[in-house]
């Protein structure tokens, strides 16, 4: 396995490995390539942008997107994506990607790294795992664009 800072040429092989992993179990989304392209791209194209790619000869088996952006208490990078095929997990790809990143942003005087996953899968386990803890004062809120506001 190689640990490597995202190139352009690895972008395709994230959107199959991206597809694989989030259209399959505990997640089982639907994405399409193209709507899958255009949400990756977006991260790429976000400024601060920086990804690890973990490979196996020409396979990407794992990678992970995210931004360093300005914050009032230190510069912050915000992991956006972060994938691992199932063939390979608990295997120490997902470390791996995450050390990789820790290096790199130690080097450039990152302060901390951030994050959104869903509650009671295997990620969430995983994050935990590695030293991130929930933040209680904060809250996730969405809705949905066509209800009217009373």
């Amino acid at each position: 396995m190689e640990i490597n800072l995202f190139a352009e040429n690895d972008f395709q092989k994230c959107i199959i490995t991206f597809m694989e992993v989030f259209n399959a179990d505990p997640w089982n989304d639907q994405w399409e390539e193209s709507r899958a392209e255009r949400y990756l791209m977006d991260f790429v194209r976000t400024p601060g942008f920086m990804g690890i790619v973990a490979t196996e000869g020409e396979e990407v088996i794992g990678f992970l997107l995210g931004a360093k952006r300005a914050w009032w208490s230190g510069d912050e990078f915000f992991i956006y994506e972060m994938c691992v095929k199932a063939s390979v997990q608990n295997q120490g790809v997902g470390k791996a990607l995450l050390k990789r990143l820790l290096e790199k942003l130690e080097s450039e005087k990152v302060d901390s790294v951030s994050l959104l996953t869903d509650r009671g899968i295997p990620a969430e386990a995983f994050y935990k795992n590695n030293g991130f803890e929930e933040i209680e004062r904060l809250v996730y809120l969405s809705r949905e664009v066509r209800m009217n506001l009373s």
